[in-house]
């Protein structure tokens, strides 16, 4: 632990603006050992993470962002500026178009991209420790525990999470500590790095209002314990007024456009009618310290449960969570007997978590949304970041008695440390292991492979429960999921060769379940003879809305196409070659009559009686 005179705060003059005055920061630049000490516990924690992250695959929101970059040539308007789910993320739109344009459903890609705004956030977390504790080595216990502890796993192993959650992280570290060395210097490039860490933060995701939020709270435990040195708050505003005064403006000009794009918050237009379907508010708090927070403060869970298709939770025994409560207890312990002043920061800190809960309670709890959903623990990727800016101002906090008593804490600190990393590396391992259950690579891998030995159509169908719920319509359909991929036959709206695919990715030749059927027609040898404008041909009894599937058994007279309908929906068009065929078309809609169109130079053309209704595997 360092002495006393390592956590005294050094006066210097706030008024004396000449070139004379002196940078806090460059009296206690970081050794090169303590250097390279960071970037060797940074790229550690990357590759740690990186390798989880891999055990994984394309996961529902991964899905959805993968299919509708495809659909996009360019990274344009109607791409970045979209409504994912109540989110405005046009930054983590561009890293998905990326991946969804450099190697459509490569996973390859999201792991690199995953692994780089790991880096960056590491890099942040270590600047903003290196300036709040003057580079001193100690700095090394926060970062590694930051880094260790399970709070922030989830969201940066999920690659459409950590699209959010890693820019959040970086753009909050660096905000920290351009605040702090602007209130110490004065000097504006750290409003600059301020400001455009506030703006940057902005483009991944909404939370990042907070970010100036988070950085004032953290100039103000800076000034309260002490670390200010001479520096008054009158001093500390002067110099700091107008990069709030910026960030400010970047969040009104921001507000503006998430309204006009989104207008909501979470991923529901409206909450739902039906009373009690919604967790309580209470119900969220329980969960969130008792479940997911403090558990994971003391390295827990260690166990994770999943509903499928739901992301892993956290499922820690009560031992786990005692553990936690002792973690919790034991750090606050050492701070007040041993540090000055810092009891309000840690007051602030625990009461940081209730953010999150007030946002879950107020954009995610709906209808069949229960508390366990704080428990994915991706609602709280940042709080490892506040816990670690909590830590620093602690550790530089003045002492309470003699530098003797800090220099006994040394070894029970490092017995806590290597007892947080055993318990991290446990809850880490248990957590590769349920996130390495992924139903949609079981299901879209193989299918790939298989769709690369077939030349006809793929009819356009849902996706296994398993992999995505028609909830996030129309991402959940095959033709979403395929999008932009190459060297597989088109997935259209009709086929000569139909197919049902399983969960595993399996084609199954399919038949049409008649529910209705195309009469046989009044012509002998023809049945429904049809031509210039189409005919509308009666069934045998009413469709409901929803998906079709029309077995069409047909003479044309040339090579040309045929639109076909229902009374109330859209219209398929099918290309269709000279003489006998058959072809199954999907129609969307509903009614007692199928409407035939000769198209593309097709002059008439005969139809025959066929079944209406669904495939089913023969």
């Amino acid at each position: 632990m360092p002495s006393d005179a390592d956590t005294q705060p050094r006066a210097h003059d706030p008024a004396h603006t000449g070139p004379q005055r002196r940078d806090p920061g460059e009296a206690a630049r970081p050794a090169p050992r303590v250097v390279a000490a960071c970037v060797v516990i940074i790229v550690a924690f990357t590759v740690l993470r990186t390798w989880v992250a891999a055990a994984g695959w394309f996961y529902w929101d991964d899905l959805i962002l993968h299919g509708r970059a495809a659909a996009h040539r360019l990274p344009d308007p109607g791409l970045l500026l979209s409504d994912h789910d109540g989110h405005l993320m046009p930054g983590g739109m561009a890293l998905a178009w990326v991946a969804a344009h450099t190697a459509p459903l490569d996973f390859r890609v999201p792991l690199v991209q995953i692994a780089v705004l790991q880096l960056l956030a590491g890099a942040a977390l270590a600047r903003m420790l290196w300036v709040l504790l003057r580079g001193r080595p100690v700095l090394l216990v926060p970062l590694v525990a930051i880094l260790a502890i399970p709070l922030g796993l989830p969201a940066a192993t999920w690659w459409a999470a950590a699209l959010n959650a890693l820019p959040l992280t970086a753009a909050m570290a660096w905000s920290v500590a351009s605040t702090i060395r602007l209130a110490e210097t004065g000097r504006r490039r750290h409003a600059v790095a301020a400001v455009l860490a506030t703006a940057v933060g902005l483009l991944f995701v909404e939370k990042s209002v907070l970010v100036p939020v988070v950085a004032a709270a953290v100039l103000v435990g800076w000034w309260w314990v002490g670390r200010s040195g001479s520096v008054t708050p009158r001093v500390i505003w002067k110099r700091t007024r107008v990069a709030w005064a910026a960030q400010g403006a970047v969040l009104v000009v921001w507000a503006a456009v998430f309204l006009v794009v989104v207008g909501r918050l979470g991923g529901r237009a409206s909450f739902g009618e039906v009373e009690g379907t919604r967790p309580g508010f209470l119900d969220l708090v329980d969960h969130t310290y008792r479940l997911a927070v403090i558990p994971t403060v003391g390295g827990g869970p260690w166990r994770w449960d999943r509903w499928h298709p739901g992301p892993p939770m956290a499922d820690p025994p009560v031992s786990v969570v005692l553990l936690g409560v002792l973690a919790c207890a034991g750090v606050l312990a050492w701070s007040l007997a041993t540090r000055r002043r810092t009891g309000a920061v840690w007051a602030a800190v625990a009461l940081y978590p209730l953010l999150s809960v007030v946002l879950v309670a107020v954009g995610r709890a709906g209808p069949d949304t229960a508390a366990e959903i704080v428990q994915t623990l991706r609602y709280h990727p940042e709080f490892p970041l506040v816990l670690g800016a909590a830590a620093a101002l602690a550790l530089s906090a003045p002492r309470r008695g003699t530098s003797t008593a800090g220099r006994r804490s040394v070894p029970a600190g490092v017995v806590v440390l290597i007892a947080l990393l055993a318990s991290s590396a446990v809850s880490t391992l248990t957590y590769r292991t349920t996130w390495s259950e992924q139903p949609s690579r079981d299901y879209a891998l193989p299918l790939l492979e298989t769709l690369r030995d077939r030349s006809a159509p793929l009819l356009d169908q849902d996706l296994p429960l398993e992999v995505l719920l028609p909830v996030t319509a129309p991402s959940h359909r095959l033709s979403s999921l395929l999008a932009g991929v190459p060297g597989i036959p088109p997935v259209t709206g009709w086929t000569t060769d139909p197919v049902v695919i399983d969960a595993l990715g399996t084609l199954h030749p399919a038949e049409v379940a008649a529910l209705r059927t195309i009469p046989q027609g009044p012509e002998p040898g023809c049945g429904y003879r049809v031509s210039g404008g189409g005919a509308r041909i009666p069934l045998d009894g009413p469709l409901i809305d929803r998906d079709w599937m029309v077995q069409l058994n047909l003479f044309a007279d040339a090579q040309g196409e045929v639109g076909v309908r229902l009374d109330e929906g859209g219209e398929t068009t099918v290309p269709v070659s000279a003489g006998l065929g058959t072809v199954y078309v999907r129609v969307e809609g509903s009614g007692t009559g199928v409407t035939v169109t000769p198209e593309g130079g097709l002059g008439e053309l005969c139809i025959g009686s066929g079944p209406v209704g669904v495939l089913v595997p023969r």
